[in-house]
């Protein structure tokens, strides 16, 4: 009877197995053929680095206009753009990066995100902000309040900076411009040398660029153009 019991045990083992074996093989071969219309992965469906860099780009190329005059001086211009794009862009790219778990760039699209965040509330007339300093001293202590602040996030820009040593040479290169934009433009604002404004604007302009190309080269795959773009 145990002979018979232990056979029969073994011959529902071997059963069992030869069905999963053969589920997985059809699971498989289902997800095959289904691939392009099953829902990817969270890791795979979430891309947020493109977001970061367009949003970084395109309030670096109006800030420029700001700071070199080239346009117009009214900081008012940038505040919309600081707002609607530069902040919220930069912050739902971070929380995406968090959420991926990368530490790095969360951290860095969430402190620039806090800059343009700061920027638009500074100059936004309703918060009061910019009413107080021009009451303090004019025009000259808004530029103070404003090279504070570029200071300091050019000090986290260079910590940022320093981080990237092995990454890509676009990733430091747009970090070595923002922390030269944010440098020349704090040195301007407390100094009132209005060379490093200049220079800061201009600074700005070939950040965008390199900015813009970064987010180009991310969004560029076969899948959606013949043009591709390399990332070195």
């Amino acid at each position: 009877m145990s002979s018979d019991t232990s056979v029969e045990q073994k011959t529902d083992i071997q059963h069992h197995e030869i069905d999963m074996s053969s589920a997985n093989a059809v699971a498989a071969h289902t997800a095959t053929q289904m691939h392009t219309h099953a829902a990817p992965s969270l890791h795979n469906k979430i891309q947020p680095a493109p977001i970061g860099f367009g949003a970084f780009a395109l309030c670096s190329f109006v800030l420029g206009l700001y700071n070199s005059g080239l346009i117009t001086s009214l900081p008012q211009v940038a505040v919309g753009v600081a707002f609607g794009y530069g902040a919220m862009g930069q912050f739902v790219c971070g929380i995406c990066e968090l959420v991926l778990g990368n530490m790095f760039a969360a951290t860095t699209m969430l402190t620039f995100s806090g800059f343009f965040f700061t920027f638009g509330i500074m100059m936004v007339p309703s918060s009061g902000i910019l009413e107080l300093a021009m009451a303090s001293g004019g025009l000259e202590t808004v530029h103070k309040c404003m090279g504070l602040v570029q200071v300091g996030y050019a000090i986290a820009a260079f910590l940022f900076l320093l981080g990237t040593l092995r990454q890509p040479i676009l990733i430091r290169l747009v970090l070595l411009q923002v922390f030269l934009a944010f440098l020349c433009g704090g040195v301007g604002g407390l100094t009132g040398i209005n060379n490093f404004n200049l220079a800061s604007g201009w600074i700005s302009f070939t950040l965008a660029l390199t900015a813009w190309y970064v987010m180009a080269a991310l969004l560029y795959t076969p899948d959606h153009t013949m043009i591709k773009l390399p990332f070195f």
